[in-house]
């Protein structure tokens, strides 16, 4: 197949792009390449990007996101990227509104803005699990409803490295977005990977290290964190048959006084070196980290993504992109008398075009026609909105309670949505003196429930 392009933002070291990329081996296992292409990437951290241009062929460029020229970004497919979550505000308007507090909260809106002015067929954002809980759960709502208000229909799912494959406890927000509802409709997270592929501590540790007196702490530290240790569980030695606790950017810096992970060789604790810490985040030792210091690998490596991890998700992307688009809800034929035997699809002629029909058999569910040009408006705002009298709510208030919506253009199935909330727009103000339903909507990884020609009610 065709290569996908892709334009990475946040790059750092390149644990996103190598995952996606693919084509290496870790721990035994060969991750194959991806038909993905990398044709922009940047960050700016001179260092990170010194790492990234040691090990890739594409070099990424150093520069703040806020001073790219987005037209100058090459044609891509997808946009990749792990923004700052850490300095989100949340205003005090009706409704309230997603700001930031200093200039790593404006680093999301950045990636928003190139989302909005370029609409790439996906994109993929990744964040620590505190993203879901950020501004006491407010924030994340508004950040899913900017990614909606670029275009796209977004699902969103925590997922934990070490049940793909990475011997560490590191669990992170994985947001993907689809501009398009076929590609939305047919993705899916990746499958754990079984318990005997699955990696721990001592798949990574390396006896070279036990015998490196700089990776060790004194007796004098160790004495001081053990007159504490009951207090405070710091200093959290690891074991070798359980997959590593999360590791931070400032491991070079651990201390027994620290949250990070450690390991004890008999009765003495030491740090993890820089290329095991690589290993625990599922880098191949073949990739390259000494063109910097060991305090700036240390950074580079806490901070990244475990390929692996990376690898599964792509691929599954891959797999959804490369996968026939499923059969439509209703299907054309030549002769309005044709039907298929297995009863599971009905005619689209059934459909009258701006007629709403009820599946008997899935209650809750409303199949509705919506235009192509209203389709865009339902991705941009996630709402639709169809024209209705006083009397048709009065003989049918069961349109109030929808909890599932189908719609199609007469041709195909445009969209399958769960039914957030249902309200009625007076349209006060407007030309129009006809009220509309309004139905707020979600995306869905729902498959759309098989509707046969015996199974719709006409309504309206």
């Amino acid at each position: 197949m065709e290569k996908i392009k892709v334009a990475s933002l946040f790059c750092g070291c390149g644990g996103m792009d190598l995952g996606v990329l693919g084509g290496f081996s870790y721990l035994g296992k060969e991750y194959k390449k991806n038909p993905f292409e990398i044709v922009y990437s940047v960050d700016n951290d001179n260092y990170c990007t010194q790492i990234y241009n040691a090990n890739f062929e594409h070099k990424c460029i150093v520069k703040d996101v806020r001073d790219i020229d987005i037209n100058e970004i090459p044609d891509f497919d997808m946009l990749i990227g792990g923004f700052p979550c850490q300095s989100f505000s949340i205003s005090a308007q009706n409704p309230p509104r997603l700001g930031y507090k200093d200039e790593r909260g404006m680093l999301f809106f950045e990636m928003v803005k190139i989302l909005k002015e370029r609409q790439p067929r996906f994109f993929i954002a990744e964040n620590v699990k505190g993203l879901l809980s950020a501004n006491k759960g407010q924030a994340f709502p508004m950040i899913m409803s900017e990614f909606k208000a670029a275009g796209y229909t977004v699902v969103h799912k925590l997922l934990n490295a070490s049940e793909y494959g990475v011997p560490q406890k590191r669990e992170r927000v994985i947001i993907i977005g689809f501009r398009d509802f076929e590609d939305y409709h047919k993705f899916s997270y990746p499958a754990k990977v079984k318990q005997a592929d699955r990696k721990v501590l001592r798949d990574v540790i390396s006896q070279e290290s036990d015998t490196d007196e700089s990776l060790f702490f004194s007796e004098k530290a160790v004495a001081g964190m053990m007159a504490v240790r009951q207090k405070m569980n710091k200093g959290r030695a690891m074991q070798l048959d359980e997959p590593c606790n999360t590791i931070s950017a400032h491991l070079a810096k651990v201390s027994l006084n620290s949250t990070d992970p450690v390991y004890m060789v008999g009765e003495r604790y030491r740090r993890f070196s820089s290329r095991e810490a690589a290993r625990i985040q599922s880098f191949p030792d073949t990739f390259l980290f000494d063109s910097v210091s060991q305090i700036r690998q240390y950074k580079a490596i806490g901070n990244a993504v475990p390929p692996v991890m990376m690898w599964h998700i792509a691929h599954t992307l891959v797999k959804c992109v490369s996968k026939q688009a499923p059969l439509p809800l209703v299907h054309k034929y030549q002769s309005l008398e044709e039907e298929e035997t297995n009863g599971e699809w009905i005619q689209l002629s059934l459909f009258e075009p701006k007629a709403l029909y009820f599946s008997k058999h899935n209650r809750g569910t409303l199949i509705a026609y919506c235009s192509k040009a209203e389709n865009k408006n339902i991705f941009r705002y996630m709402q639709f909105k169809y024209g209705i009298s006083d009397s048709d709510i009065e003989e049918h208030p069961e349109l109030l309670s929808i909890s599932r919506l189908v719609l199609h253009d007469k041709e195909r199935v445009i969209g399958y949505y769960i039914v957030e909330s249902v309200g009625l727009d007076k349209a006060k103000g407007t030309k129009s003196k006809k009220p509309s339903l309004v139905y707020m909507l979600e995306g869905t990884n729902e498959p759309i429930p098989h509707i046969s020609s015996t199974d719709i009610n006409l309504v309206i």
